[in-house]
């Protein structure tokens, strides 16, 4: 049913149009003005908040955006996995984008969360993103039959899309939830495509070598986590999608700016701040519930999470506020 309903749903077109050049930079074209997208900075992975009906609460999502629209994000990413995108319907997806494009800056890049069950529902997905308001959109492979995702299959997947998309394709990695690796040799081939124009990994050793595979094109690379970030831009990321930013912004941008100024002692000293929550999220199975607890615990509305998910008990909500004290945030 996910990726039926996905292949339904269009809405009319706004004023914005995206058109991929020859030397692969995607132009965004508005009446009287173009700018270039460029990934090189922070996008954190925005949770869905919910009522405690768990529908979606727009103003709760107004409200956070207003506090995140203080920090010095590059964009943001919604409809992702920490947006609970399988339990998210497309149409919900959709109003998602709409909502923070009318709050957000214009010059934050705002992707979208196109992934569908299937390559032709990800493209009509695809589509209505862009329509909505989205300036790039994120597409993991559909992975229901994973064993059938040989490279070819890969590559015809993301290439499939891209030709269908409006705007650019940033490439999700996470062999976690589908099952399968990408491997840097289908980066070579998807980074030649104008319209495909970055991919989150969480492969150090990676990142750097699909950084070297893919220098001859404009394709970043951007690391899917926050407690490695300064390893991840050494190794060639020029930014990070990541849950963390949603919580602790402030620093994660920081790290982000001092290793781009040569700053390393600096930036690793403040890394270290980051690894223990990082951990706490990533590694040790809180993820949503986790991260909703953190935002309920430091200012922001988290609320509940929508089932099959189940909120943190009392006993975990207490060790991410001490991971929160430990690690010096509150």
């Amino acid at each position: 049913m996910f990726h039926l309903v996905c292949s339904h749903l269009l809405l009319h077109k706004s004023p914005r149009s995206y058109l991929p050049t020859m030397s692969g930079i995607t132009t965004l074209c508005q009446p009287h003005q173009k700018r270039n997208l460029s990934f090189d900075g922070i996008f954190p992975a925005l949770p869905t908040p919910f009522d405690k009906d768990e529908n979606i609460d727009f103003d709760a999502l107004k409200k956070n955006l207003a506090r995140w629209e203080k920090i010095p994000f590059k964009g943001y990413v919604v409809g992702g996995s920490y947006s609970e995108a399988p339990s998210v319907d497309p149409g919900e997806r959709l109003a998602i984008v709409k909502e923070t494009r009318k709050v957000i800056s214009d010059s934050k890049i705002l992707i979208g969360g196109s992934s569908c069950l299937s390559t032709k529902a990800t493209c009509e997905l695809s589509k209505s993103m862009g329509e909505a308001g989205a300036d790039a959109v994120m597409v993991l492979l559909p992975f229901y039959y994973r064993t059938r995702l040989n490279e070819e299959a890969i590559i015809d997947h993301f290439t499939t899309v891209a030709n269908a998309s409006p705007v650019p394709l940033v490439i999700y990695n996470n062999p976690l939830t589908t099952g399968v690796d990408i491997p840097i040799s289908a980066y070579i081939k998807l980074a030649a495509h104008p319209n495909i124009v970055a991919v989150k990994d969480g492969d150090v050793s990676k990142l750097s070598g699909t950084k070297l595979a893919t220098h001859e094109h404009n394709f970043a690379v951007l690391s899917n986590g926050a407690g490695f970030l300064v390893s991840a831009m050494v190794a060639g990321a020029v930014g990070s999608i990541n849950s963390l930013g949603a919580i602790l912004g402030e620093t994660v941008c920081e790290v982000h700016q001092l290793v781009s100024s040569g700053q390393y002692d600096e930036a690793i000293q403040l890394q270290m701040k980051l690894v223990e929550p990082d951990l706490m999220l990533r590694m040790t199975g809180h993820s949503v519930p986790g991260m909703k607890a953190a935002m309920d615990i430091l200012g922001y509305y988290g609320g509940p999470v929508r089932k099959p998910l189940q909120p943190l008990n009392n006993s975990d909500r207490e060790k991410v506020k001490e991971c929160l004290k430990k690690s010096g945030f509150i």
